[in-house]
């Protein structure tokens, strides 16, 4: 293999696929990136076995050239080093040895036999199980994937479940203390239910270029494929059923209250920091009491009261009632909803309690479960 191509070209090939790549991983080969040239395209892979990422680079004559075709597996480090780079690189390997040079730098690199680096699946680019629009699956991901759980005593409870169902496709997350649910109109002709990592589409999400739709391919039972441009994910699912989250959801309430979310979060955050200090950053006890404004407070025999009055757009319902709730989750549920206002859907203190959007191009919904306090 013999190539020249413009650093930043190759920099920013190497940081797509790498950020799946573990330089400790107990098979040697997974701890390097899979690099192969032809004629017509350079592609890198990073894997850790269950994630892959594989992008590919046009060779155009001018930010790649291709002397001599061949492939090779570069140690991760190889990352750190070109992204230092200035230069255009050549890349030359001879046997097991990677001759890298960039202006007056020169490196002997070992690799590894591409030969024992895994098999991606192959798959059909056109014939897609559904696709998105990318700046729309980053908003489902958003809405949800928070709500894992990072415990793996219930492993199912650590993915986001989409079930793609007639006309809707639907993606919910809980760790059963939270919950959060929306659903945007199917493009598939299929039926399915299946159960994804919620980290890897944190990676997925930090990794594509969600200026762009995304095709999702659904090739087999315990494996997903989303590819984006030149840039193709592949993420193993869950195993296991996910628990039917419809009945948890209320459909009947006590009182809604409309109120600006940007003003309620930023009240509770404040207040939020008191709980804090108390419980050693596990995210704190937040009250709620409405009756004629929104009352946030927290107190902790070690640090103290802290209490905030917020007005509300308007009241329906109950005009008098009280509940607590985890200061982190409500924060992370009002993170989730881009409206300006938002309805506080309160069916008693020890019921689950709704937040849904007042606007919202999406059916959405954040559940939060209340905190018994003394």
């Amino acid at each position: 293999m013999h190539i020249k191509i413009n650093h930043s070209v190759l920099s920013d090939a190497l940081k797509k696929v790498e950020k799946v790549v573990n330089a400790k991983h107990n098979i040697p080969i997974l701890q390097g990136i899979y690099m192969e040239a032809t004629n017509e395209e350079l592609i890198f892979i990073g894997s850790d076995s269950n994630e892959s990422f594989r992008f590919h680079v046009p060779v155009d004559g001018e930010n790649v050239e291709v002397y001599e075709p061949g492939k090779t597996v570069l140690p991760k480090q190889v990352t750190e080093t070109v992204k230092r780079f200035k230069k255009d690189i050549t890349l030359k390997l001879d046997g097991f040895t990677l001759l890298l040079q960039s202006g007056r730098s020169r490196f002997n690199l070992n690799t590894f036999a591409p030969e024992e680096f895994p098999k991606l699946p192959d798959f059909a680019i056109e014939e897609s199980t559904l696709f998105l629009k990318g700046t729309d699956l980053s908003n489902l991901i958003k809405k949800t994937g928070f709500a894992a759980a990072d415990s793996e005593i219930r492993p199912i409870l650590t993915g986001v479940c989409l079930d793609l169902s007639g006309d809707c496709m639907q993606m919910v997350c809980t760790d059963s203390h939270r919950l959060g649910k929306v659903q945007v109109r199917n493009t598939s002709d299929r039926d399915l239910k299946f159960v994804i990592p919620a980290k890897s589409l944190d990676k997925l999400n930090k990794t594509f270029d969600l200026q762009e739709d995304v095709h999702i391919y659904c090739e087999s039972e315990n494996q997903l494929i989303f590819r984006s441009g030149s840039l193709v994910f592949y993420c193993r699912l869950l195993e296991g059923t996910y628990p039917d989250t419809s009945r948890l959801i209320p459909q009947d309430f006590k009182a809604e209250m409309k109120i600006n979310r940007k003003v309620f979060l930023d009240e509770i955050e404040i207040i939020r920091g008191i709980a804090n200090n108390a419980d050693n950053g596990q995210g704190g006890v937040i009250k709620l009491h409405v009756n004629g404004a929104a009352t946030i407070s927290s107190y902790t025999a070690q640090t103290g009261k802290g209490e905030s009055v917020v007005d509300y757009e308007s009241l329906e319902g109950e005009d008098n009632f009280t509940i607590s709730f985890s200061g982190k989750y409500i924060v992370d549920a009002l993170k989730a909803i881009d409206d300006e206002f938002i309805s506080f859907k309160f069916n008693g203190e020890m019921r689950p309690f709704l937040l849904t959007p007042c606007e919202s191009e999406y059916e959405e919904l954040q559940l939060v479960l209340p905190v018994r306090t003394q």
